[in-house]
């Protein structure tokens, strides 16, 4: 999640979102929709700086274009497993899990559905 400056706008923190979605191998069509949309959708508001509260809805409606259209198929097999390892690793955090164990049930579980090196990425996370 982007952590906006003081003082961002839309545009501004809508353009970090797109970049950090394009490092998170989101395809640039579901990033610029998400941007389109979200732009869209807050654009009513007053211009200028965002307070942090609305920063943090532009960023969670983003989020949300960009995980519609991976579960639809519009961002590509990689983000779709990307998206897949964050939820499990969230879920299973949120359950109490420390680190290892949670790598061990991605790896267990969830090598035949995520790529080799998004585990091994996961992996240095979770284990350092």
């Amino acid at each position: 999640m982007v952590v906006g400056v003081a003082g961002s706008t839309l545009r501004s923190v809508l353009d970090d979102l797109v970049n950090e979605a394009l490092r998170a191998d989101v395809s640039r069509d579901a990033a610029l929709v998400a941007r389109a949309a979200t732009s869209r959708v807050l654009a009513c508001g007053p211009e200028g700086a965002l307070s942090p509260a609305q920063r943090r809805r532009a960023e969670a409606y983003f989020h949300a274009v960009v995980r519609r259209r991976t579960v639809r198929g519009g961002a590509g097999p990689r983000a779709s497993a990307r998206f897949v390892a964050a939820a499990v690793v969230a879920d299973l955090r949120e359950s109490g899990r420390d680190g290892a164990a949670i790598w061990l049930e991605l790896e267990r579980g969830w090598r035949n559905r995520i790529p080799a090196d998004l585990l091994e990425e996961y992996r240095l996370r979770l284990c350092g």
